[in-house]
This record gives C-alpha cells, structure tokens and sequence, in this order.
C-alpha cells in the first residue's frame, strides 16, 4: 500500500509546479507586454 502514495503524491506536485510555471510565463508575457506598448 506505501507504494501507492508516493506516485499519487508526485502527479500533484508537478501538477502544481506545472501550473505555477503557467502562471509566471503568463506574468512574464504581461510585463514584456506592457513595456512594449510603453515603449
């Protein structure tokens, strides 16, 4: 039964960290963005 966890556990977190990747580049598209229509 250990063994079930730990995979279970692991698709979470890089589910996680694959979202908040998602959510950095959006941020970075953002500011590269706004500072071409700044400039």
């Amino acid at each position: 039964m250990p063994p079930t966890p730990n995979p279970n556990r692991q698709p979470v977190e890089l589910n996680r960290t694959s979202l908040f990747l998602g959510l950095l580049l959006v941020f970075v598209t953002t500011l590269l963005f706004s500072s071409y229509f700044f400039n």
